[in-house]
């Protein structure tokens, strides 16, 4: 019993550390996404 509540916690401690990387990942994607057009305009105004 105690090795099945053993699996049991390191499988949901594994479940909780891969989705808390999907958010991480998802929140630096949405950054990325909203700091891209600040950066493509100081890109633009460097060409020009």
């Amino acid at each position: 019993m105690n090795h099945t509540v053993l699996h049991d916690v390191r499988g949901g401690f594994f479940l909780m550390v891969g989705l808390a990387t999907l958010a991480f990942i998802c929140a630096v994607a949405a950054l990325s996404a909203v700091m891209r057009p600040a950066r493509w305009v100081d890109r633009k105004l460097v060409q020009f």
